[in-house]
């Protein structure tokens, strides 16, 4: 007689091996981002070198955070990161690089230096923790496609 298929019973092996791919994958892609533009392997953002030097590691500490709140989020709760929350990211993504594409532009907006700085400032560390974002709801999506695989 065929029995149905029954679920594997979760130890802590399994625990720990969903611990790993849910959460501390997307944290170490975010990080891994932000080694690769301090190391000028790729730009995300055209930055002001004192910017770089000054907040890097907060803002790779806050880019991970938020893969880890994203991802938690929307793996273990009935959400999904769909179509609606990836525009929404992806467009404060936006918000937050655009004082570096007006300053690359030579555009000021009528601030003075001193103020468009801190404004940069700021957008760099919302641009992290919306880069975190988007990488932790993202990866999220594709673990419960490969998890709960429903019709097509």
């Amino acid at each position: 007689m065929i029995r149905p298929q029954e679920p594997i019973e979760e130890g802590l092996g399994w625990k720990l091996v969903r611990f790993v791919v849910d959460l501390c994958i997307p944290a170490a892609l975010t990080a891994g981002l932000h080694v690769a533009q301090r190391y000028g392997y790729i730009t995300l953002l055209p930055l002001n070198v004192v910017i770089q030097k000054e907040y890097g590691n907060y803002a790779m500490f806050l880019s991970a955070v938020g893969a880890l709140v994203a991802s938690t989020a929307f793996t273990r709760e009935r959400r999904r990161f769909g179509v609606v929350a990836f525009l929404c990211t992806a467009l404060a993504s936006l918000v937050m690089v655009s004082p570096f594409v007006l300053g690359r532009y030579g555009m000021d907006v009528g601030l003075t230096p001193m103020e468009f700085s801190l404004v940069a400032t700021f957008a760099y560390l919302g641009f992290s923790i919306t880069l975190g974002l988007l990488i932790g709801g993202s990866w999220s999506a594709i673990v419960r496609t490969f998890r709960d695989p429903g019709p097509v």
